[in-house]
């Protein structure tokens, strides 16, 4: 059976909104929660049309041997899911599914248990699903075939590039928050390092304090002695002496507590986020929950528990 172009995107459309429906109830069934699943906002997984249309493409010659459908559907959409994992994680840094706990996976965008799974959906595609699909939608005349698809496509392009605006923007949060972690860590490196030297300036200080303590404590005492002796004026001296001392010591301990506290000052600074930056990713984390990142992981499991507040 032969289609015109416009009922092969009818038929895309058909089955992202079918895949959809089977990715959103899974899902909130395994999380107990509403989740509207996919990339995009509106009720579409371009995966399963791509995937669908694939199959139907690949088995064209095929559709009375079960074993060649099998084979052909099995082999197209495990080509498909490869390419568009690897195009998104590429694009966005973040990887939308991901296989890497699956044994036999290739860079966690495909594995053997999937694929298999994608030969048996072929089989239920072709020979029970698309029939009667493909019976109603042949029944549709073909010029409201045309409007439908166009209207389809308007709306999904709007939908596609509202999601990835949202999906570039998640991409670069991760980047800034990556490089602000990096300042994070260098800042209180330094300020570790700016401590260790204060600790043992004031250990030094403290003992040279002492020392100067004691010696002064011996020449008051030895000028003291010797002031009763000839003449009270010297005493005065002396006092004036030790007062502009101390004094000294009070404006280096001052200075030393003003340094440590900006660099404390500038850390907080650093530290310091704004929520409406993360709120404006929670949406497109909150459809993928299982969206993993091999190049920014922790700052996504900080983006999600914020995001998940």
């Amino acid at each position: 059976m032969s289609y015109s172009a416009n009922q092969w995107v009818f038929f895309f459309f058909i089955y992202c909104f079918l895949g959809w429906l089977w990715e959103t109830a899974y899902v909130s069934v395994r999380t107990r929660k509403w989740v509207n699943r996919g990339f995009m906002h509106g009720p579409f997984l371009p995966i399963y049309g791509s995937g669908a249309v694939v199959i139907l493409l690949s088995t064209l010659g095929v559709r009375d041997n079960l074993l060649l459908i099998y084979i052909f559907g099995m082999i197209g959409s495990t080509i498909l899911e490869y390419c568009t994992g690897a195009a998104m994680q590429r694009l966005f840094g973040v990887r939308y599914w991901d296989y890497s706990k699956n044994r036999f996976n290739l860079n966690g965008h495909i594995c053997l248990f999937v694929s298999l799974a994608w030969g048996f959906f072929s089989i239920l595609l072709v020979r029970i699903l698309h029939p009667p699909v493909e019976e109603v939608v042949l029944a549709i005349p073909e010029e409201a075939v045309n409007v439908m698809t166009m209207v389809l496509i308007v709306v999904t392009a709007v939908d596609m590039t509202i999601s990835t605006g949202e999906a570039l923007d998640l991409k670069a949060m991760l980047i800034k928050k990556a490089e602000s972690n990096e300042e994070l860590r260098k800042l209180a490196g330094r300020i570790d390092f700016v401590y260790a030297l204060a600790e043992d300036d004031l250990r030094r200080f403290k003992e040279e304090q002492e020392q100067k303590a004691e010696n002064f404590r011996q020449r008051l005492e030895t000028n003291l002695q010797e002031a009763r002796r000839r003449h009270m004026a010297k005493l005065d001296a002396i006092g004036e002496e030790a007062a502009r001392y101390f004094a000294g010591t009070e404006d280096e301990n001052r200075q030393l507590e003003e340094y440590l506290a900006r660099l404390e000052e500038q850390r907080i600074q650093l530290s310091r986020r704004t929520d409406r930056e993360y709120l404006r990713l929670s949406r497109i984390l909150r459809r993928n929950p299982g969206a993993v990142s091999r190049d920014f992981r922790k700052e996504l499991e900080e983006l999600r528990d914020l995001t998940a507040k």
